[in-house]
C-alpha cells in the first residue's frame, strides 16, 4: 500500500457508533431525526438493511426504518469486537458477523429479553445493515474507566512516535508534508462525529483514539519494512495490535458514555 492508497477519498468508518450516539440524543430530544439522517448521509447515499427486520412500510425507506428500529430499544450501546477481544459479546452468529465487520450496535428492546445487533458493511455507495438476534440479553455496560482510556491513549500517542520512527524504505516517511497529510486524512476517517453532549472528555478520548488508530492504519501499511530483523517486525506487529486495540476499546466506551448521557443505564 503507497501512500495514495492511503489517502484516496473513501468514507468515514464507524457507522454504527454515530448512528447510536445520534439516535440517544434523538430519544432525548437533544437532536432530531432528520439530524440522524444526514448523519447516516454522511456513509453512505444508500442503506440497505437486510433480511425481513422491517415492516413492509419502511422497507423501501431503509434510513427512516433503521430509526424505527433504535427507536424500540430502551437502551443502546456499541462494542468494536476483533479476534481475539470480542468485547464480551457472546459465541454466536450476531458475534461472528460483528467480528467480521468490526462493529455492532446493540439494541435491549423494551421486554428486557432479547437484544438485536445491527452490523455495519460499508460496499461502495451502499451501507448494508445486518440485523441480528442474541438468544439472551447482553450486557450493555463496561466497567472500563474513561479516565484511565484517556491517561492510556495519551502514552499511545507518544509510543506512536517511536513505532514511525522504526519505519524505513519508504519515501512517505522521510516527506513529512505527505506524512501530515496522510495522518490528517486518516485521522478524519476515524473520527466519530458525535451529537450535542456534556461531556468533554468522551470528545477528547474520541479525537485521541481516531490518532491512534490513524497512525496504526499508517504503520500497519508498511509491517514488511517494520525494522531491520525479523524480531522487529514482530515486536513491531504486536504494537500496531495492541495500540489498534486500545483506540477502539477507547472509541467504544467514549461513545457509550455519551449514549449514557441520553439513555437510562439503569435495568
Amino acid at each position: 500500500m503507497t501512500s495514495t492508497d492511503l489517502i484516496a477519498p473513501g468514507p468515514p468508518a464507524w457507522p454504527g457508533c454515530a448512528l447510536g450516539a445520534w439516535a440517544a440524543a434523538w430519544s432525548a430530544g437533544r437532536c432530531g431525526p432528520d439530524d440522524v439522517t444526514d448523519t447516516l448521509g454522511d456513509f453512505a447515499d444508500r442503506h440497505v438493511v437486510d433480511g425481513d427486520a422491517l415492516p413492509p412500510d419502511l422497507a423501501e425507506h431503509s434510513r427512516l426504518g433503521l430509526l424505527a428500529l433504535v427507536r424500540r430499544g430502551r437502551r443502546l450501546a456499541v462494542r468494536l469486537p476483533t479476534a481475539g477481544d470480542p468485547q464480551g459479546l457472546p459465541p454466536g452468529p450476531a458475534t461472528a458477523a460483528a467480528l467480521d465487520a468490526g462493529e455492532i450496535l446493540l439494541i435491549d428492546d423494551h421486554a428486557g429479553n432479547m437484544t438485536v445487533g445491527l452490523v455495519p458493511t460499508l460496499v461502495g455507495d451502499v451501507c448494508h445493515w445486518g440485523v441480528h438476534r442474541y438468544e439472551q440479553p447482553v450486557e450493555m455496560t463496561t466497567a472500563e474507566s474513561l479516565a484511565q482510556l484517556e491517561y492510556d491513549l495519551r502514552e499511545a500517542i507518544r509510543e506512536t512516535a517511536e513505532i514511525i520512527g522504526g519505519l524505513g524504505g519508504s519515501d512517505l516517511w522521510v516527506r513529512p508534508a505527505a506524512l501530515r497529510a496522510t495522518l490528517a486524512t486518516l485521522t478524519a476517517r476515524h473520527q466519530v462525529d458525535l451529537p450535542p453532549h456534556d461531556d468533554a472528555r468522551a470528545t477528547r478520548v474520541i479525537d485521541s483514539a481516531a490518532r491512534v488508530e490513524a497512525i496504526v492504519t499508517m504503520a500497519g501499511a508498511h509491517v514488511p519494512t517494520f525494522g531491520v530483523t525479523a524480531g522487529h517486525v514482530e515486536t513491531g506487529d504486536a504494537g500496531l495490535r495492541r495500540l489498534a486495540t486500545l483506540a477502539r476499546n477507547a472509541r467504544a466506551a467514549a461513545v457509550n458514555r455519551v449514549i449514557g448521557e441520553h439513555l437510562p443505564t439503569g435495568p
